[in-house]
C-alpha cells in the first residue's frame, strides 16, 4: 500500500518530461496568439491613423477648393458687375454682344460648380475679362465720339434753327408777295348796274320800271376792268340776284346751275362767257322767268367769275 502511494505522489522522470513539453507548447501558443493580436492591433491602429490623416487631407483640400471656388466666383461677379455698369449705360450698343458675355459667364459658373481644374477656369475667366475690358474700351471710345457728336449736334441744331428762321421769313415774304400778285391779278368790275325792265308791245320794247308787277326781266350790265397782269382767256361770269327774302332767283336747284368759288358752292341766276384780253370788257346778262311775280322790296345783285367776286349792286321794286 505504501509502495503504491509513493508511485502516485512522485511522478516518474518520463511524466515530468511530458508535463514540461505540454507547458512549453502552451506558452508558445499563448505567445503566438498575443503576438498576432499585437500585430493586428498595430495594423488596425496604423490604418485608423492613416484613414484619419487621409480624411484630414481631403477635408483640407475641400476647404482650399471651396476657398478657391469662392475666390473665382467673387472675381466672376466683379467682372460681370463692371460689365453691367457699362452695359446699362450703353445698352443699345451692347445688345448683341451681351449674349456672348452671358454665355461665357454661364460656362464659367458651370465649371466652378463642377469643380473643374482650376487652371481651366482661370483661363476662361481671364478670357472673359479680356472680352469685357475690350468692350469697355470700345464704350469709352464711343462715349468720346458721342460727346463730340453731341457738341456737333448742338451746333447743327442752332444752324437748323437759323435756317428755319430764314426759311420762315422767306416763306412769309413769298406768301406776302404771292398775295400781292394775286391781288394785283384780280379782276374787278365797275359800273355794275341792275335795271328792272318792262316789255311792251309786239316788238317787246324795253322800258325801265320800278314796279314789281310790271317787271318782266332784269338786265345786269358791268364793265370788267383793264388789268395787264391778269391772266387772259375765256372766263365765266355769274350773276346772283337775291330777292327781298334772301332767296336766289334761279332756274333750278340742280348742280348744273351752281359754281364753286373758294370753298363755297353757290347757285347763280344767270351765266355768261367772255374773252378777256386784259382790256375793259362790257358785259350784259339778262334774267327772265315767265309767270314769276316779283315781290316789292330791295334786291341784291352780285357778280362773280370762277376766281373772283367782281362787284355788286342793288335795286328796289315797289
Amino acid at each position: 500500500m505504501d509502495g503504491n502511494n509513493n508511485n502516485r505522489t512522485n511522478p516518474s522522470p518520463q511524466d515530468r518530461k511530458s508535463i514540461t513539453e505540454v507547458k512549453n507548447r502552451n506558452d508558445k501558443v499563448y505567445k503566438g496568439t498575443i503576438l498576432t493580436l499585437v500585430i493586428v492591433i498595430g495594423v488596425l491602429t496604423f490604418m485608423l491613423i492613416t484613414s484619419r490623416q487621409a480624411l484630414d487631407d481631403v477635408s483640407t483640400k475641400k476647404t482650399v477648393l471651396d476657398e478657391v471656388n469662392l475666390e473665382l466666383e467673387e472675381e466672376l461677379n466683379s467682372v460681370l458687375a463692371e460689365y453691367n455698369t457699362f452695359k446699362n449705360e450703353y445698352d443699345s450698343v451692347l445688345t448683341q454682344r451681351d449674349s456672348v458675355i452671358r454665355a461665357n459667364a454661364q460656362e464659367i459658373e458651370t465649371l466652378i460648380a463642377q469643380q473643374t481644374d482650376y487652371r481651366r477656369v482661370r483661363r476662361q475667366l481671364n478670357r472673359l475679362r479680356e472680352i469685357t475690358q475690350e468692350y469697355v474700351h470700345e464704350m469709352d471710345s464711343l462715349y468720346t465720339v458721342n460727346e463730340v457728336l453731341k457738341a456737333e449736334n448742338v451746333e447743327m441744331q442752332e444752324e437748323i434753327q437759323r435756317f428755319t428762321r430764314q426759311t420762315t421769313e422767306l416763306t412769309e415774304t413769298k406768301t406776302e408777295l404771292e398775295g400781292r400778285v394775286e391781288e394785283a391779278a384780280a379782276l374787278r368790275a365797275y359800273q355794275v348796274d341792275a335795271t328792272p325792265i318792262r316789255l311792251r308791245g309786239r316788238r317787246e320794247r324795253q322800258d325801265e320800271t320800278d314796279r314789281a308787277r310790271r317787271t318782266d326781266l332784269i338786265q345786269v350790265c358791268f364793265i370788267v376792268g383793264e388789268n395787264p397782269v391778269a391772266e387772259p382767256g375765256l372766263k365765266n361770269a355769274y350773276v346772283r340776284i337775291a330777292d327781298p327774302d334772301g332767296e336766289i332767283l334761279r332756274i333750278s336747284d340742280d348742280d348744273m346751275y351752281s359754281f364753286v368759288i373758294g370753298q363755297d358752292t353757290l347757285q347763280y341766276s344767270m351765266k355768261g362767257e367772255f374773252n378777256y384780253i386784259n382790256q375793259d370788257k362790257d358785259i350784259c346778262l339778262y334774267w327772265q322767268q315767265y309767270d314769276y311775280d316779283y315781290e316789292e322790296g330791295l334786291y341784291l345783285v352780285s357778280v362773280f367769275t370762277d376766281e373772283f367776286r367782281l362787284g355788286e349792286t342793288q335795286f328796289s321794286l315797289r
